[in-house]
Parts: structure tokens; sequence; C-alpha cells
């Protein structure tokens, strides 16, 4: 097998094993590592998205298994993040290559510090209230729009949950649940503008990175709340920020 499809078997093992442990990471560290490759954005972004269908899927069905999934959180999540997926996605695919391509590493590089700050903040046996505030339809709206992004939907749902006061085992499942059905159209977004015969030229990355998910998915609903997940927070964070560092290095660089 090809050492780099072994690589990306590895990434995307990595990167759901973390996401599907606390409800953030696989779509930013993807994203992040193709684009590194030299993969233009919107089309690493579509990749993702694509890998995030079968991958969500199988990791909404391990949460559960495991009854980690409060489903009126989880419907409540995914119209309005379908609606902010379908702007976010249009607007990647539209802009040119040389603006976008920056913007997104700034992005994920911002996604590291957000996850760090969250890592920070961590409480694994935080205190739940009686009756969380805030409304899950806003939060999944904002979730959808920067997610198209390059990721992002687990460090703004989830954390935007968890700080609503809800139990983190059901943040985490019922944020998992709901992502694969906004990624499938942020797919279908990416396909229009991008035209199908792109995302054929990214098949054998993307089913590598699918693989490597698919094997992590039931490990990580399985250890939601066994792994230190201030720790794994943290050594997202940081590899997202290493991750783009480069190219917002050369962005700072052309603007001064």
């Amino acid at each position: 097998m090809d050492f780099d499809l072994v690589l990306f078997v590895g990434v995307g093992f990595a990167a759901q094993l973390i996401d599907g442990a606390i409800g953030m990471g696989y779509g930013v560290i993807a994203s992040s590592v193709l684009i590194a490759t030299g993969m233009p954005p919107a089309v690493a972004s579509a990749a993702v998205h694509v890998t995030k269908i079968p991958t969500g899927i199988a990791s909404g069905l391990s949460h559960w298994k495991f009854g980690n999934i409060d489903w009126l959180v989880c419907r409540r999540l995914i119209l309005p993040g379908i609606v902010g997926g379908i702007i976010g996605a249009s607007v990647i695919a539209l802009l040119p290559i040389h603006v976008i391509r920056p913007l997104a590493a700034l992005y994920l590089g911002l996604m590291g510090i957000v996850v760090i700050l969250r890592a920070l903040r961590w409480r694994q046996n935080l205190a739940i209230d009686a009756a969380p505030k805030g409304r899950p339809g806003i939060v999944g709206f904002l979730g959808g729009l920067f997610d198209s992004f390059g990721g992002g939907w687990g460090p703004i749902v989830t954390s935007s949950l968890l700080l609503q006061g809800r139990e983190p085992r059901l943040v985490v499942g019922s944020t998992n649940a709901a992502e694969p059905v906004v990624a499938a159209v942020q797919a279908a977004v990416f396909s229009f503008w991008l035209g199908a015969a792109t995302l054929t030229t990214i098949g054998s990355t993307a089913l590598a990175i699918m693989a490597g998910a698919l094997l992590a998915a039931p490990i990580a609903a399985f250890l939601v709340n066994k792994l230190p997940g201030r720790l794994i927070a943290g050594a997202v964070g940081i590899i997202l920020i290493g991750l783009n560092i480069p190219a917002v290095v050369s962005l700072i660089g052309r603007l001064l």
C-alpha cells in the first residue's frame, strides 16, 4: 500500500478517536493535514465532509449503543446546522484560492486556540444544571456555518452546549449524531459548486481517511468518559496551531 495512504488512514483514525471521545477535532485535524499537503482548502473541506457521512453515522450508532445521545438536542441542531452549512460551503467554494487558503489557515489556527482554551477550562465531572440554558438551534447554525471552512462543528457546538450546562457525555454523543446529516448537505453543496469530477480526484485519500475513522468510531464511543479530556483537547489545539502557523505567518508577511 502507498505510504501516503497509510498515513491518511492514521490521520483518520486519530482524528475520529479524538473527535468521538471529546466531541471535537475530526474536521479541523483532517482539513489541516490535507491543506498542509497542498490541497486547495475548498477541495480539502469537501473531501473531509464526504468522509464525515459514513464515519459520522458509525460514530452516532456507537454513541447510541452506549446511551450517549439526547435526541431532542440532536434534532434541534440539524436543521439550523444545514442552513449554516449551505451558506458556509457556498462561500468557501466561490472565493479565489489565493484568498481562501490563508483565511482557512487562520481560521483553523484560531480553532486550535479555542480548543486549548477549552482544555484549560475542562471539567471531566462538570456540574450539570437542572435546566440547561441556551438554544441548540443557534449553536447548530454557527457550527454548520464555520464548519465549512475546514472544520469547527465540534469545537463550536460541543463547547457551546457544555457551557449551557448540559451533560458532557450527552453533548458529545448528540453532537456526533447530528454531524453526518449536516455534512451530507455540505458535501452536496461542494459537489454542486466544484463539480463532482473534482471530488473524484481525491477519492483514494478520502477513502483512506474514512477507513481509519471507521476503525476508531466504536473505540472512541466506549472511551468517551475514560480518556483525560483536558490533555487530549490541549494536544489537538497544539497540533492545529502547528500545522497552520506557516500559512498564517505568510499572510501576515504579505499584509505588512
